[in-house]
Order: structure tokens, then sequence, then C-alpha cells
């Protein structure tokens, strides 16, 4: 046998020695942070986490301008559904209204959300007003308006059955700056006719920049007019001709020149067929 064989086999059993107590050793050696004889921890599962749930998204519901409180069968309203006008107006569209400034006369103008009428002299006979293209027949509409610096019968309107094609006539509530009201009828060419006269209402706020809501149900002849919700008056025109038209806003001065006023919220319901 040579000299590298001889040298070669004191290597071999040296290394297989060595082997064997690492074998050993792992085989008596406790798993990494297991305490002797105990249990190993149970292995972590990772699931996937669950979806999170879809936001949905809605167009948020525009509210009614303001609360109603219909006082039963009896009041009108009840046959409606107050919640659900079906024409709403926020001044936020300038052409949906008539615009102008006619000096002498009268100017408006949507800005701002709001409707701008001025009264610029005192005029006893005729009324300048901003109308709009929506139109209805039977109908009950609302309005909000806000006093500028008024005095007495300095007063704010709202008109329902207006000529569409002349801009002229109709029925009218006008609220004045001292708490009374009147229901008119504006007939073309000739002026407005009182058919409600002046009345003091309790329920009108009073005075320089004060907010009404001004509400009109026409149902062909019989008409019932409220303020802040609540009906102050009614009349029956059995000769009424005007059945369907557009609305009106106006301002209308009795004392003050250049008298302002500003309107906003305009809603109105169609009224149904009532047997």
């Amino acid at each position: 046998m040579s000299h590298f064989r001889r040298t070669l086999f004191p290597i071999a059993a040296l290394v297989l020695a060595a082997l064997a107590c690492t074998t050993a050793s792992r085989l008596f050696q406790p798993e990494q942070g297991v305490a002797p004889g105990a249990a190993p921890e149970p292995t972590a599962t990772f699931l996937p986490a669950e979806a999170a749930p879809t936001e949905v998204r809605r167009l948020a519901e525009i509210p009614t301008p303001t609360p109603f409180h219909v006082e039963g069968e009896d009041d009108v309203r009840s046959a409606l559904d107050l919640t659900k006008p079906d024409h709403i107006d926020y001044f936020d569209n300038p052409p949906a209204w008539f615009d102008y400034d006619t000096p002498g006369r009268a100017a408006y103008r949507v800005e701002d959300g709001h409707l701008y009428g001025k009264d610029y002299e005192p005029e006893p006979t005729f009324s300048w007003w901003s109308n709009t293209d929506r139109q209805s027949g039977n109908v009950y509409a609302e309005v909000s308006a806000t006093n500028g610096d008024c005095v007495d019968k300095d007063a704010v309107g709202m008109v329902i059955r207006v000529d569409r094609e002349k801009g002229a006539g109709g029925y009218a509530l006008e609220l004045a700056c001292d708490g009374h009201f009147r229901f008119v009828n504006h007939v073309q060419g000739k002026g407005a006719y009182e058919l409600i006269d002046w009345t003091f209402s309790d329920v009108i706020n009073t005075g320089e920049g004060a907010t009404n809501r001004l509400g009109i149900w026409g149902y062909m002849g019989k008409f019932e007019v409220f303020v802040n919700g609540v009906k102050v008056g009614e009349f029956l025109d059995k000769d009424y001709t005007q059945t369907y038209g557009t609305f009106a806003l106006y301002v209308k001065a009795e004392r003050t020149y250049d008298l302002e006023a500003t309107f906003d919220d305009f809603a109105f319901w169609h009224i149904p067929f009532l047997p």
C-alpha cells in the first residue's frame, strides 16, 4: 500500500466521525424557541384579508325648501306630496327668469342663488315683475321673499297663471312690510283688482330684512293663500278666465324709491284632478 493510501484512511475516519457527531447533535437539540419537552407553538396561518365593502355613492337628495305642517285632511295641500315638488328652482340658472333694467320702472336679475328685484318708483296701478317660462294650471306654488328697506305697504308678490306670450295677467299674493297681505287679480292692460283687500296677519314677519314664505293654491276658480305654511285667506272666483300660465315674482313700492327685495327657493306642485 502506498504512502498516499495510508494517509487517506485516517483522514476519512476523522471525517466520518465528525459527521456522526453533527447528526447526533441535531437529533438531540431542541427546536429554537421551544423549551425541551414542550410542544411546539402552532404555526401561524395567514389567510387573505377580506376585501373592504365597496362604498355606495349616491346623489344627495335635495331637501324641501321649508318644512311643511299640514292641518289634517281639511288642508287642501294634504292631496300633494309636499316633500317632492314637481319643479324646484334655487335660482342658480339665470336664463330661467326674465332679467332687465328699465329706468323708472324696475330691474331684475338672478345672481348668487337669488332673484334680485328693484322697483324704482312707487306705482299705484301697475306692477313690474320677472317671470319664468315654466307653466302650470291647477297648481300650488311657493317662494321665499326677503324684504329690503321697506315701510308700510311696500310689498313683495308672487303670481300664478301669467300669460306666457304677453308676460301679463295672473293671480297674485302680496305681502306688505307692515304685516298685511292681499290677493289680487292682475288683468292685462287694466291693472290690479283686489279679490281680498289688505288684511293683517300675525304670521307675517315684518320690517326690513324679514323673510316670509308665500304660497298660492289655485284649482280652477278656487284659491287659498298661505304665509309661512299657514292658511291666511281664500277666494272663489266664479268668473275666472285664466286657467293656465307661467309664474312671476315682483317688488312693489308704495312709498319707497328704489325698493329692493330678494327671492329664493321657488317650487310648485301640479294639483291632480279632485272629483
